[in-house]
């Protein structure tokens, strides 16, 4: 299997992570399962989830390639989901909610011929074969949610794999983007190599240069993983065509050579001027007066420049002590306003699993967290204020 990974814009937001990852056998043992690939997003990130789709990752790898030789391919998967499930509670037990609602993850397992996955959120999965091209996705989308909202990894589904065919994954916006989604993937389906995959992506250059996302694309070539393993990473940076002095170079050293200046020498002669100095007589040069300076009472003078100093140093004094009131006070509102989100948020994908009663309530918990803060004279009192205006949003 060849694995071929494309992204696109993935580091021009900071509310986004994108992720794709392809694990291939290292031992015996591993062989035994074969390769496991992973494509990920989170929307509506913080800062400090930057690292949540690789932990996710590496979790459900490590259980995945745990079994060795006593599980079968379709129960290791299933373990690992499991160990998933359980990595997404500890987060949320941990205070760490943002996402719910906003992650959208492909898992995939691939030991010739047989082809297991699993997927939550936004992510498609495409079969290309001879032509035809079918949606793996839809029946893991039509199946019944599992009844905890944070096990999220509920079923699975497999088939067998043959020689030649294509395997596309991909988050939703990428077709979102398109005009002829069928079209497009059949092209990319189409593609055996990294050139042939970035003529395609030149042709659709316009309509994906404001995509955010990421897709794997995975050829059977009915092979063992260590004869046919290539793995290529694509950057949405097709270069522009522009014009360049540099294609005028060969015509500028053309003139140079027919052009010669000519060298022309010259010699410039200074007169010799002689430049008489008038003399002067000293006993005529009278010597200035100079002013005299009144006294100055350096007692007095003392006495002020230490009044001066203590008054500066009070001064210095006045304004740390402000610094450190203010330093201490947005990062109070700071911990308020993550607060405050973090059951806006959590608020947010209860409504979405129709707990609404659970929902009002975090929603009248942030907004009596956000009214201090929106006070005139508060800290972060604009960023307090577009939080409350969504919350009152939801509340409707």
């Amino acid at each position: 299997m060849r694995a071929f990974e494309l992204y696109f814009n993935s580091k021009k937001r900071d509310d986004l992570f994108l992720a794709s990852s392809i694990y291939t056998p290292a031992n015996i043992y591993e062989k035994r399962l074969g390769s496991l690939y992973v494509v990920g997003e989170l929307t509506q990130a913080m800062p400090q989830n930057s690292h949540f789709l690789a932990n996710l990752s590496s979790c459900i790898k490590k259980e995945y390639y745990a079994s060795g030789l006593k599980k079968s391919c379709d129960a290791s998967l299933q373990g690992a989901l499991k160990k998933g499930n359980e990595f997404l509670d500890q987060e949320s037990k941990a205070g760490n909610v943002g996402w719910l609602g906003n992650l959208s993850f492909g898992v995939l397992s691939f030991k010739e011929p047989v082809l297991n996955f699993a997927k939550v959120g936004d992510i498609k999965i495409f079969l290309a074969r001879a032509g035809e091209l079918i949606d793996l996705s839809q029946n893991l989308e039509t199946s019944l949610p599992h009844p905890d909202p944070l096990k999220i990894f509920g079923s699975m589904a497999g088939g067998k794999i043959s020689t030649d065919d294509r395997i596309i994954v991909l988050n939703k916006k990428i077709l979102s983007a398109l005009g002829k989604k069928q079209k497009f993937l059949n092209e990319l389906a189409k593609a055996s190599n990294e050139k042939e995959l970035k003529q395609v992506l030149r042709v659709y250059q316009e309509p994906l240069a404001g995509v955010y996302g990421v897709c794997l694309v995975l050829i059977s070539t009915g092979q063992d993983q260590e004869d046919a393993k290539q793995t290529v990473t694509i950057q949405n940076d097709l270069p522009n065509f522009s014009f360049s002095l540099n294609l005028f170079k060969p015509f500028t050293r053309f003139f140079r050579k027919i052009w010669k200046k000519p060298k022309l020498n010259f010699k410039i002669r200074l007169p010799h001027f002689k430049i008489k100095t008038p003399k002067i007589s000293v006993s005529k040069i009278k010597k200035p007066a100079l002013p005299r300076l009144p006294k100055v009472n350096f007692k007095s003078l003392r006495k002020k420049l230490i009044l001066i100093a203590a008054l500066i140093l009070i001064l210095l004094a006045f304004y740390y002590i402000f610094q450190g009131e203010r330093a201490q006070e947005i990062k109070n509102a700071q911990a308020q306003l993550t607060e405050a989100r973090s059951k806006a948020m959590l608020a947010e994908s209860l409504l979405i699993l129709k707990e609404e009663d659970k929902a009002q309530a975090l929603l009248a918990e942030s907004m009596q967290i956000l009214y201090p803060l929106t006070k005139r004279g508060c800290p972060l009192r604009e960023e307090a204020l577009s939080l409350q205006n969504a919350v009152r949003q939801l509340l409707k």
